[in-house]
């Protein structure tokens, strides 16, 4: 068994290195299953056609991967939610759109993006407008290129309000994994801090581990889980995926 997790790619688009850089990594990947931890496009929500245009270089590496057996598993983030057909007919994703519990390789395993960990009232009300059947309505009626129009503008705003606080943000996520360890977890998989690490943990009498595949965008970083522990790599063009 082995498994691969990325997060905070924020892709932007066509043009992206970061795209770029991605869609070569996917190629390269050796897995069983990729699992992606939110955040990996900078805003995806429903079927746009101009985010699929936008994005298609790295949809077509999924559907490569899917075509070689992988199976994929996708967390929604603050920037990338309501996935739609693409992810859960087409790739047969398996799509989560908060913090779920499961058990993989007989340990237990809390996963999500972790943006729903620490919200405060404001955020809470504007993530669920995001996802609320009135936005989806209204999207409808907008044309694609107006969604993107509008997608950028509330990502850079997003960007804007996040990213100060990402030291804040990761003390949280691993107060929240501390807990959750003390109530039964093995291993907690958070994204969301964009600061990649594995952290032993300790709750009551319990041990356990809190990783966090940091941030694509940013250093190119992932998790790999081999069945039994995981490891913190980074990707570079040279080396291939590992």
């Amino acid at each position: 068994m082995r498994m691969v997790f990325i997060a905070d790619g924020h892709l932007k688009g066509i043009g992206d290195p970061n795209q770029t850089a991605l869609v070569k990594f996917l190629d390269s990947l050796k897995a069983d299953t990729l699992v992606v931890m939110g955040d990996l496009f900078d805003f995806w929500t429903g079927s746009n056609t101009v985010a699929r245009a936008e994005y298609k270089a790295v949809l077509d590496a999924f559907s490569r991967l899917r075509k070689r057996g992988m199976k994929i598993m996708y967390f929604e983030g603050n920037h990338d939610f309501s996935m739609g057909p693409y992810f859960t007919v087409e790739l047969k994703a398996k799509v989560f759109d908060g913090i779920s519990r499961m058990e993989l390789c007989k340990s237990r395993f809390l996963l999500g993006h972790g943006d729903t960990v620490a919200m405060t009232t404001g955020y809470r009300l504007w993530r669920a407008y995001l996802r609320s059947p009135l936005f989806m309505v209204m999207a409808s009626v907008v044309t694609p290129a107006g969604v993107w129009a509008i997608a950028k503008r509330l990502s850079k705003k997003s960007r804007k309000r996040v990213l100060p606080k990402e030291n804040l943000v990761e003390l949280k996520l691993r107060e929240y994994a501390r807990a959750e360890v003390g109530k039964g977890a093995d291993f907690v998989v958070l994204g969301h801090s964009h600061e990649p690490g594995v952290t032993p943990l300790e709750s009551g009498k319990r041990r356990g581990i809190y990783a966090n595949p940091g941030s694509w965008a940013r250093d190119k970083s992932y998790l790999v889980y081999d069945g039994k522990s995981f490891k913190v790599e980074k990707w570079s063009e040279s080396d291939g995926a590992r």
